[in-house]
This record gives structure tokens, C-alpha cells and sequence, in this order.
């Protein structure tokens, strides 16, 4: 026999309906908001970062490199609202940035607001040990008024970001990254002598992550510094310097090529190991066997990339030239043997791996012996993020920019590294960039 359901009951039980729907549309609105929210950060994020790159780039067109506080329309200040009125052409580098900003959406008035500091002090907000000549710090907020999830006391919700963009010191040397965490990471001995206009920056903690012997010298110009997270950080015997005085007990540096993808190996071009006993030209392509050499072959490298398993072996005296845009790429292995091979290496100066002449793979840990007995003229970045990399090199050629990105970094007879390089790509005059 069917009960009959009291006028109670029923209303009991359309109150907990009318509950269960007002906390899922409730739930429902929060997850709408939460998303909308989201997209609007992201909106905010795109055009910080736009605004701080305007304005940093319009100081450094206006300065020609060289950015003054209150000369050639460059800004100084503390975090300031922008301007509501705008004129186009701007008047300065910031109001320059302030139009990117409401060209993106944002301007500072009603439920938003953009900020904008800027100076000539070193280094930059958010980048600590980074040298830099100027630097422009955007904030951006946006306060909404929430709808569905406001049935939960939720009326209002501010969502905002930030960017900071610098003008990065003038030419004078590659830049050079150790990334090993602990212990002596780097050794300089001998005469060799490494110069940076871009900056010198070690992760070990160790206090002596840096020991150096003989005559060894680590110079940086520019404004550029060596920085050592390590504290005193260097250990130094004979004549060794370091000058300026290094950075030290600063937070570690960011791997520079952090989020460059590995190329993808795919079929051998080659199975079983190249072995050159003459003068030889090779072309890009998967060498799964690797590359050996026994004597003082020339080994022209004609432009693309070159995927190499098992390393390449060297005995006696190989010069391998690569001029047109190389980028050598070890998946597994690096550079070994009894040899001292030459690596005459233009980087490729477009394309996916721009920049990079040797690249070795993150899960290797292979020795990297880059010794040339005539002297390495490496035209790009050396990237040898998990293992060591030994260096006895030259380019101290005009034109040639070396930069070194290694685990552990270690430097012999007549190294010498110089000339012109101001970012982790290279590249002669000031840069300007995203610093956070």
C-alpha cells in the first residue's frame, strides 16, 4: 500500500530541492567566475609584459643605448598611475608603455588601474644579481564585480600582474652560466682570461665555488658582474682576479635555455660510426654511431642540424668547420678522446635552435672537451646543461660571441673568451628584455 506523503513532508522536501539547486547554481557561478577571472589575468599578463617592453625599448631607441633619468624623454620614478590623456606620439619611454597598455585593454581608470616605476639603478626588481642600465616595472589590476558566485558573499574580485623589462648592459663579452648547485663548480687556471659584458652567474652555494690559479682572469664590463651564490664564492691562488668585486650570497640564476625542447632523434642517417681518416664534408642528419676522427682531417660542416648518439671521439688534431648556420646536437655522449679537435661554429641565426651551435642533451651527463689546439671560434651558445664542460678556446675574434651555459665550467691554458655578446643569444648592442 502506496503512504501518502504529508503537506510537511512535501514541504520539507521542496525546501531541500530549493537548497540543492540555489548551492549548485551557486557552485556553478563560482566556477564561472573563477574562469572568467583567469582569462583576465592572462589579458592583464599580455599587457603588462607589452607595456614594459615598449616603454624600455622606446629609453633605449631614444638614449641610443645610453639611458639618463630626465634626458632624451627617459623616465624616472616611483610607481605612478599613467596619464588618462595620452598624446600619440607619447612624450616619453613610459607613456609609451602606458599606450601598449590601453592598447591591450588597460588604463588606469574605473575598475582598473596601470602603474609604472622606472630607473637607472642595478638590478632590476625581480632579477637580483642581473646587471642591467635601465628598467621599467608595470602593475596592472583590475577590480570585477562578481555575478553567479556573488549569491556567496563573493561581491568583488581583483585580479592583476606585473612585468619588468631592462635594458641589459652594452657589448664586451658572452655570457656565462654555471648551474651545478653546490660544490666548486667553476676552475680557472692557467692565463685564462674570461671577459663579460652580459654577466658571469654561478649557482653553487659552495664558499668556494669559483677557484682560480696562476694568472687566471674573470673580468666583466658594462655594468656586467660576476655573481656567485656562494659566499665569499672564490678561492684564489698566485695572481688569479676577479674584477669588480663579484656578487656574492645572490640568489641562483635561471637556465637561460630552460624551455628550448630537444629535437626529436627519428631514423639514423647513419647507423654505424663515421669514421674520417681525410678531409671530409659531412651533411645535417642522425648519426646514431657517432663521429670518430684519428688525425688532422678538415671536416667541413655543411648548415642544418646534426643529431649525434654516442658522442664524437677524437684523436690527433680535427678541425671541423660549420659556418653556415650549425647546430650540433648530442643525445647521447659528448666530446671525448685523446685529441684536441678545433670547432670553428656559426650558429644558426633564425629558426628553431637560433643561436645555439652545440647543444647537449639535459638526461646526458657526458664530458664536453672543447680544447682546440689552434683556438675555438664558437659563434653562439654552448649548451651543456647537465655535465662538465672543459674549455681551452679562443674567440677573441671580432664578431665571434661565445656563450657557455654548463653544469660545471672548467677553463685551461689559453682560454679566452670576449667580444660583443650582451644576451644568452649574443648580439653586439644593448638588449632589452623581460627580466620577470
Amino acid at each position: 500500500m502506496t503512504r501518502r506523503h504529508s503537506r510537511r513532508e512535501r514541504g520539507q522536501a521542496l525546501v531541500m530541492i530549493t537548497l540543492s539547486a540555489i548551492m549548485i547554481f551557486a557552485i556553478l557561478g563560482l566556477v564561472v567566475d573563477i574562469g572568467w577571472a583567469h582569462f583576465r589575468k592572462n589579458a592583464a599578463q599580455a599587457a603588462a609584459d607589452a607595456a614594459a617592453l615598449a616603454a624600455a625599448q622606446a629609453a633605449s631607441i631614444s638614449s641610443s643605448g645610453s639611458p639618463v633619468c630626465g634626458a632624451n624623454s627617459v623616465v624616472c620614478q616611483a610607481a605612478t598611475a599613467c596619464p588618462t590623456n595620452i598624446s600619440d606620439p607619447p612624450a616619453n619611454n613610459l607613456q609609451a608603455g602606458c599606450l601598449y597598455a590601453k592598447s591591450n585593454g588597460f588604463v588606469a581608470s574605473g575598475n582598473q588601474n596601470v602603474t609604472m616605476r622606472a630607473n637607472t639603478t642595478s638590478p632590476a626588481p625581480g632579477a637580483p644579481g642581473a646587471a642591467v642600465k635601465y628598467w621599467v616595472d608595470v602593475s596592472i589590476t583590475e577590480t570585477q564585480t562578481e555575478l553567479f558566485s556573488a549569491i556567496l558573499g563573493n561581491k568583488f574580485l581583483t585580479v592583476g600582474a606585473n612585468a619588468t623589462a631592462a635594458m641589459l648592459p652594452g657589448p664586451g663579452g658572452g655570457c656565462i652560466y654555471v648551474l651545478d648547485p653546490s660544490g666548486s663548480s667553476v676552475t680557472n687556471s692557467g692565463s685564462a682570461l674570461i671577459q663579460s659584458g652580459c654577466g658571469v652567474y654561478i649557482n653553487s652555494s659552495s664558499a668556494s665555488a669559483v677557484t682560480m690559479s696562476g694568472s687566471a682572469t674573470i673580468r666583466t664590463t658594462g655594468g656586467a658582474k660576476t655573481n656567485i651564490v656562494g659566499n665569499p664564492g672564490v678561492l684564489v691562488s698566485g695572481g688569479a682576479t676577479v674584477t669588480p668585486t663579484p656578487n656574492v650570497g645572490v640568489a641562483a640564476a635561471n637556465d637561460p635555455f630552460a624551455s628550448m625542447n630537444p629535437p626529436a632523434v627519428g631514423a639514423c642517417t647513419y647507423s654505424s660510426p663515421v669514421v674520417i681518416t681525410t678531409d671530409t664534408t659531412l651533411n645535417k642528419g642522425t648519426y646514431c654511431g657517432g663521429i670518430i676522427t684519428s688525425g688532422t682531417e678538415t671536416i667541413t660542416l655543411n648548415p642544418g642540424l646534426y643529431i649525434i648518439k654516442s658522442g664524437i671521439t677524437e684523436s690527433g688534431t680535427p678541425t671541423f668547420n660549420g659556418t653556415g648556420g650549425v647546430t650540433l646536437y648530442f643525445n647521447t655522449g659528448g666530446i671525448t678522446g685523446s685529441g684536441t679537435g678545433t670547432f670553428n661554429l656559426n650558429a644558426p641565426t633564425s629558426g628553431t635552435y637560433e643561436g645555439i651551435a652545440i647543444y647537449e642533451d639535459r638526461s646526458d651527463s657526458s664530458a664536453m672537451a672543447l680544447s682546440g689546439s689552434t683556438g675555438n671560434q664558437i659563434n653562439g651558445a654552448v649548451y651543456v646543461p647537465a655535465a662538465t664542460l672543459a674549455y681551452s678556446g679562443y674567440s677573441g675574434v671580432s664578431g665571434v660571441v661565445t656563450t657557455l651555459v654548463a653544469y660545471n665550467l672548467t677553463f685551461s691554458g689559453t682560454s679566452y673568451i670576449s667580444t660583443g655578446a650582451t644576451t644568452a643569444f649574443g648580439g653586439g648592442s644593448a638588449a632589452v628584455g623581460l627580466v620577470e
